[in-house]
């Protein structure tokens, strides 16, 4: 009763606009030890994370900036979780992609957990003006949504380092303009969740080595594909921070499946 309860407070709120509640987030997730730290929501932080995630209706409060800095963190762990034994089997990467970080909430999350604080982690971000999301649905090159600058300042407040941000841009939308490989690809809610997987293969695998892992996000509608099919690659479901009790999906890919293989 209580959580159908939660889900119909959360329902009501988002219909009506109303500032979110931390007592929306899934305690399991919300108790966990805190590794992001949401700087103070200002009217350019507050109109960048409306950009990127328009589901949130924040407002310039104390209230919201610790409701989206608990729901980053939280699902960084929830992530996390799912990913431990991959991650624990590839070791220290040499180096890291994240493809659409956001404000950075997973650069920071793994720097700390992993103690990849030394690790180069490549950003593949670029600033933009409206959203331009579809649902496990064709690739747009202007779909970015991001803001460069405030990436820098949330990292910053952070305290990150040993990051580049490569502006998609500049680079043509090509993700096989980054200087690759990597030993660790991701993307969550990005490549995966808004666009579906399959058009972005050939460049992932391209940046990628026989022991290199990767990790998407997919969305609900995502029905699979050949292409995935075809590769070493294992699915997961992991824990969500909002709404409470909501579960998501995640696929881990190789291009060889003894990268895979130690792992059950």
């Amino acid at each position: 009763m209580n959580s159908y309860l939660s889900h119909l407070g959360t329902k009501i709120r988002k219909k009506l606009r109303l500032e979110p509640s931390i007592s929306e987030l899934d305690p399991y997730l919300a108790d966990k030890e805190l590794f992001f730290r949401a700087p103070p929501i200002t009217p350019e932080l507050l109109r960048a994370i409306k950009l990127i995630s328009p589901q949130f209706h924040l407002r310039p409060t104390e209230e919201s900036r610790r409701f989206w800095e608990l729901n980053q963190n939280g699902l960084c762990w929830g992530e996390y979780e799912a990913l431990q034994p991959f991650l624990s089997h590839l070791g220290s990467p040499s180096k890291v992609l994240d493809i659409g970080p956001g404000m950075g909430r997973s650069v920071v999350f793994f720097k700390n957990i992993m103690d990849w604080r030394e690790t180069p982690f490549h950003l593949y971000e670029s600033t933009g003006k409206t959203t331009k999301y579809t649902k496990a649905g064709p690739r747009f090159d202007d779909s970015f949504c991001g803001s460069l600058d405030l990436l820098g300042t949330v990292l910053a407040h952070n305290e990150t380092t040993a990051f580049e941000i490569f502006d998609a841009g500049d680079l043509g939308a090509k993700l096989s303009a980054l200087p690759g490989p990597y030993d660790f690809i991701y993307s969550f809610f990005a490549v995966g969740w808004h666009w579906s997987i399959e058009h972005f293969l050939d460049e992932i695998l391209g940046l990628m080595t026989d022991r290199s892992i990767g990790a998407f996000t997919l969305h609900p509608r995502y029905k699979g594909s050949a292409e995935l099919d075809r590769l070493p690659h294992r699915m997961l479901t992991f824990r969500r921070s909002w709404p409470r009790e909501r579960w998501s999906q995640m696929v881990v890919l190789a291009k060889t499946e003894e990268a895979l293989a130690t792992v059950a």
